[in-house]
């Protein structure tokens, strides 16, 4: 695909234009690094678990516990490395994002190696499955991490001053991980690998028969996925100064569901638009109704599944501009 044909598509330009503006934002100071930081790690969730969820048609109910093996990961990285925590204030920045490239593997490891008997599962027991996975992962942090470290009470390791990084820092780390996450989504969905991905959404076994091969995709897309939401999970739990129990919330989990959800499964627009859509929501609702905020936004989430349930950009995906159908020229 030559250069016009790509810049005529909408959804390179959103992304390029979504990547624009964040960092105008910033650089402008429009917003707090903490806010920009936030949107970031959720639009960047919703994407990470749209590689397999979007793609390959399987829910993962537990994909937060990718979130908190490797926000674990790179903190004890740095509580225990000095080398490490030294580099975090170096160069932007970027050495934070090397760092999580070290511990979202980790996530991507457990993901292959759970992933080869727990991917046979399908529907409701694989997504049983996963949760399962997430509170053995839990349960096992909770039982190790005090061992490990007596001052690790509750399993919260809070990071102490040589290894914390500098805001600016962490906002570099996290951009630079939202704009890889988001260009691999629109890669893959290109691809030959993402067609086998969506020919498995669609009919699994049907797919196996013509050739696709069906377990190695899925091992590749639940690898991947992990290892994005790994990376995520460890850059935000820096810029939380540390990391605890929480980050194994299977909150986060339906959150990144919901997100998809409302965009769009099955697209690389869908989740992007259903995360800013959401975010701007629950941030919304949490400062004007907190007491009611969860309540209020799972009424209008109810609302949108039931009278949009293809998302926001699977209604436009069906529609007609100019003679052409959207679907064409969506992706």
């Amino acid at each position: 695909m030559d250069i016009d044909e790509f810049f005529k598509r909408p959804t390179p330009l959103f992304i390029l234009i979504l990547l624009i503006v964040i960092l105008i934002a910033k650089l402008l100071r429009l917003e707090t690094t903490d806010y920009l930081i936030t949107i970031m790690f959720f639009i960047g969730i919703a994407m990470a678990l749209n590689i397999i969820m979007g793609f390959a048609g399987y829910v993962s109910f537990g994909h937060t516990v990718f979130l908190g093996i490797s926000g674990y990961v790179f903190a004890l990285l740095v509580y225990y490395n000095r080398d490490f925590a030294n580099l975090m204030n170096m160069y932007s920045g970027i050495p934070i994002f090397f760092i999580a490239l070290l511990a979202g593997g980790v996530s991507a490891l457990v993901a292959f190696l759970v992933g080869i008997p727990v991917l046979k599962l399908k529907g409701a027991f694989f997504a049983i499955a996963t949760i399962g996975l997430d509170f053995a992962a839990l349960y096992i942090i909770k039982a190790f991490i005090p061992i490990l470290n007596p001052e690790f009470f509750g399993a919260q390791i809070i990071l102490p001053a040589y290894a914390l990084a500098y805001k600016d820092n962490v906002f570099v780390a996290m951009y630079i991980t939202f704009a890889l996450i988001i260009i691999a989504n629109y890669l893959i969905r290109r691809s030959r690998f993402g067609m086998g991905l969506l020919a498995i959404s669609e009919d699994e076994d049907a797919a196996e028969a013509l050739g696709v091969p069906t377990t190695k995709y899925k091992l590749i897309s639940f690898a991947l996925s992990a290892f994005f939401t790994g990376m995520l999970g460890a850059v935000f739990g820096l810029n939380s100064g540390g990391v605890d129990e929480n980050l194994f919330n299977l909150a986060h989990t339906i959150d990144m569901i919901v997100m998809i959800v409302i965009g769009g499964i099955g697209t690389v627009m869908g989740p992007l638009v259903g995360s800013i859509i959401y975010f701007i929501l629950y941030d919304t609702l949490l400062v004007t109704y907190p007491e009611f905020n969860l309540v209020i936004l799972g009424f209008i989430v109810a609302v949108i599944v039931l009278f949009a349930p293809r998302g926001v950009v699977g209604i436009l995906r069906g529609k007609q501009f100019m003679g052409k159908k959207l679907r064409d020229i969506i992706e």
